[in-house]
C-alpha cells in the first residue's frame, strides 16, 4: 500500500527503479524481484552513489514516510530457475 514505483531504464545487466512512499506517516516496506518469477539474479543496488552486493534473486527496502529512492540495479539475466512462489514464501 502507499508505495509507488517507476522502471525508468531496463538493460541486458541493469535496471533502473524509482521507489516512493506516498504515506506521510507510516514506514512502507517494500520487496523487489528480479523479473516476474524471480529468474533475474540481482548482484548489487545503487543508492546515492552506495552500492550494495546482493547476490539474490530479491531484497526488500524500507522506506520511510513520504520518503523515495532510485536503485540502480546490476543484474544477471536468466541466473535462477523461474519460480510462481511469492519471494516471502520461498
Amino acid at each position: 500500500d502507499d508505495v509507488g514505483a517507476l522502471v525508468s531504464e531496463l538493460k541486458d545487466d541493469r535496471t533502473i527503479v524509482t521507489l516512493v512512499n506516498l504515506s506521510p506517516t507510516t514506514p512502507r516496506t517494500v520487496v523487489v524481484q528480479g523479473g516476474g518469477y524471480g529468474e533475474h539474479q540481482i548482484l548489487s543496488a545503487e543508492v546515492n552513489g552506495r552500492i550494495t552486493p546482493i547476490k539474490a534473486r530479491d531484497f526488500t527496502v524500507q522506506l520511510a514516510p513520504g520518503a523515495g529512492a532510485k536503485l540502480i540495479l546490476a543484474m544477471k539475466r536468466y541466473a535462477n530457475p523461474p519460480d510462481a512462489k511469492f519471494p516471502w514464501d520461498r
